[in-house]
């Protein structure tokens, strides 16, 4: 074989046997995301008493109080119907027409990832979400830190 042909070969080889081990392991949401009762235990496992808000099958979701700058800030964690994605979300109150919604969206580019945004309901909400990717006990504890303490630190905006 000629030179050029042998590693041309050889490219292919590893091509081939990537290909393999990459299937073989599966995706990412088959190796290493958290289902439902996962988060709960690791949720529980940093210390917080965790409330089911939902029990319901590929529904559920939980709350946990996070204690910050002078406010209790409730924060609920779902894992997303994708399942790629852990979302922690918290009530600020409900949208009026005295509601600072400018002063959220400039917020929003000062505490991004977290996010400002309005239910179909009316509910103003602040969200994180979180790839549900290699969830450790500390990042997960970084994220509930981060999404109460930028509830408490944007107060200004959505308190009346």
């Amino acid at each position: 074989m000629s030179s050029s042909l042998t590693k041309f070969s050889s490219l292919i080889g590893l091509v081939a046997v990537g290909s393999v081990a990459f299937n073989a392991m599966g995706t990412q949401s088959d190796v290493d995301r958290l289902e439902a009762a996962e988060l709960r235990k690791l949720v529980a496992d940093l210390g917080h008493e965790v409330k089911d808000l939902s029990t319901e099958v590929g529904k559920e979701k939980y709350s946990v109080t996070i204690t910050t700058g002078g406010f209790n800030v409730p924060v609920g964690i779902e894992i997303a119907p994708s399942k790629n994605y852990i979302w922690l979300t918290a009530n600020v109150g409900k949208a009026e027409a005295s509601t600072k919604f400018e002063a959220m969206v400039k917020q929003n580019s000062k505490i991004q990832p977290t996010f400002f945004y309005v239910t179909d309901s009316g509910n103003i909400m602040v969200g994180l979400p979180m790839e549900n990717h290699h969830v450790t006990p500390a990042w997960m504890k970084k994220c509930l830190e981060k999404i109460s303490n930028d509830v408490a630190n944007t107060s200004s905006v959505w308190s009346k």
